[in-house]
């Protein structure tokens, strides 16, 4: 024992301040689809999509068991507005970074929850479990009607004939409910263990309030004498074990026992539904914070966001899953944000680092920048839509839908979004694209709405002169090799390199000339006639 506890703590000290390092499976997402309605913001499928929702969260979760996984992820893609409990999530945070010996000792109770059965705790959450079918109304007139019968065959032993059909009818019932329960055999001993595990972290003294906990806790002890009676798995051991077993079955048959207990805690657990989201809450949110305090005790840099009233300012802020990515900074105060530059330059990246951080801000108040202010934002984007062919639906039809859904959200009463656009509306004609494109981040700006969007038509700039300030991303071709600094510049951009890109990609001279000659920019000869290279750099 002593052992197996010693080995575990090891393997928890070497995983602090690092990420789980395990693939995403489904199940994590099902305790935030139980709760689809219950936030202040949900991110959008499509916004899911542009910030990459797993890869991000298996970089930020540094969990202990399968609940905390699952309710980090539901925090992650619910950013709130109640910056009272971000701050409390950041004081808990800080006591785990201060105070090793009991956030192992919580650690080491978690990872009691971090069996794959864990996951089905969340599937008593559900507001039916299971209905009761019509016939068991008969599975009680036959228990009444076996004990009186098994009483009466002591005066009258010809009734054990009888007794001996209902016992073959009852133990078709028997393992026929064992269907029944076959869904809940992994989520009963886990709720079991999860009450366990919650009362001894109550009895840590952590900073969180015990009192719901405590009291839910309570309230089901009821479910934990009834599920003593139900035995879920296979039996190992020796024969007298094997014959113990099955002598247990033969009567729990003809008492139909399990059916009628099963049955009791179903109802007795839809009634207390609010008790089980109290204890899972309380356990999840203690594995959610000591999760947060490994994430800020890692190699990447920092910082607690502070949330003010207007304007959104990133001071070096960037973007944690790519290896030594180029911090930049941005300030939106009065006007949006637009961004020009070529593919390869940045912008898609600086658009996600600040989706990333904002919603982090907002979930687990911690962001990857220098400094993060501003005032809780609902975040909406649109940076990677699908072309779905199969349905029929054309590039510029994918677009025009989720742009709808973006103007729709625009015009919510009371809340401040920020709006992340990656070249909008780029599936259709260069006119009506800028047309259309100028007076949506028009009227998004007159809304009082964040809006940062990337672009190649330079035109937007002046169409929106007096909404939007202009930055810029820039390559550089030295040597003949195309570089990028990755770093965001005021104003416009003053470089054209694209049909240089072609020389050096080995284009044939005639078409690169008139290129050049279409767009008016000077030749550039082939160095000392040698040509141009056979391959891009």
């Amino acid at each position: 024992m002593w052992s197996s506890r010693q080995r575990t703590l090891e393997k928890l000290r070497s995983r602090w301040g690092k990420p789980r390092q395990a693939p995403f499976y489904p199940a994590i997402t099902a305790y935030a689809e139980s709760r689809a309605r219950r936030h202040w913001h949900r991110l959008s499928p499509q916004t899911l999509s542009d910030i990459d929702i797993r890869d991000l969260f298996l970089h930020i979760d540094h969990t202990s068991s399968r609940i905390g996984q699952q309710y980090l992820y539901d925090q992650l893609i619910s950013p709130t507005d109640n910056t009272a409990s971000l701050k409390k999530l950041d004081d808990q945070a800080g006591y785990f970074l201060n105070n090793r010996d009991q956030r192992e000792k919580a650690q080491l109770l978690l990872t009691r929850l971090d069996s794959p059965d864990a996951i089905y705790v969340q599937l008593l959450l559900q507001d039916k479990l299971f209905t009761r079918p019509k016939w068991y109304r008969l599975a009680v007139l036959d228990t009444f009607i076996v004990v009186v019968w098994l009483l009466l065959s002591f005066f009258y032993p010809g009734l054990l004939t009888g007794l001996m059909l209902l016992m073959a009818v009852n133990l078709f019932s028997h393992y026929r409910n064992k269907n029944n329960t076959y869904r809940f055999i992994r989520s009963f001993p886990q709720l079991n263990l999860l009450l366990d595990v919650t009362n001894k972290l109550i009895s840590l003294g952590l900073p969180f309030d015990p009192t719901q906990a405590k009291a839910g806790a309570s309230r089901l002890k009821t479910f934990q004498r009834r599920s003593a009676w139900l035995s879920f798995g296979e039996t190992s051991g020796n024969d007298l074990a094997l014959v113990y077993y099955w002598l247990l079955e033969l009567l729990k048959a003809l008492f139909l026992v399990e059916v009628h207990v099963f049955f009791a805690l179903i109802r007795d657990l839809e009634k207390k539904r609010a008790d089980i989201d109290t204890v899972f809450r309380y356990t999840a949110s203690v594995d959610v914070a000591i999760s947060v305090a490994s994430l800020r005790a890692g190699n990447l840099p920092t910082c607690t966001p502070e949330f003010t009233t207007k304007g959104l300012h990133v001071k070096d802020g960037y973007h944690p899953l790519i290896p030594d990515c180029i911090p930049n900074s941005l300030t939106i105060d009065a006007k949006g944000i637009l961004i020009t530059g070529s593919n390869m330059s940045g912008k898609t990246t600086f658009l996600r680092s600040i989706g990333i951080n904002t919603l982090l801000a907002q979930t687990i108040y911690t962001c990857f920048a220098a400094t993060y202010q501003a005032p809780p934002l609902k975040l909406y984007s649109s940076i990677r839509i699908d072309d779905s062919v199969l349905e029929g639906k054309s590039y510029y039809f994918e677009e025009v839908n989720v742009m709808g859904a973006l103007i729709a959200a625009a015009q919510t009463v009371g809340s401040t979004n920020l709006y992340l656009l990656d070249e909008v509306f780029k599936g259709t004609n260069t006119v009506e694209r800028i047309a259309a494109a100028g007076a949506i981040l028009s009227w998004l700006r007159k809304k009082g709405h964040f809006v940062i969007v990337s672009t190649h038509d330079i035109e937007l700039s002046g169409l929106l002169k007096e909404e939007y300030n202009l930055y810029h991303f820039e390559e550089t071709i030295l040597d003949d090799q195309l570089t990028f600094d990755h770093l965001l510049k005021p104003g416009p951009l003053k470089t054209r390199n694209a049909i240089r890109i072609l020389e050096l990609a080995g284009y044939p001279e005639e078409i690169t000339r008139e290129a050049r000659q279409a767009a008016d920019i000077p030749f550039t000869p082939p160095p000392d006639g040698q040509g141009y290279p056979a391959t891009a750099p």
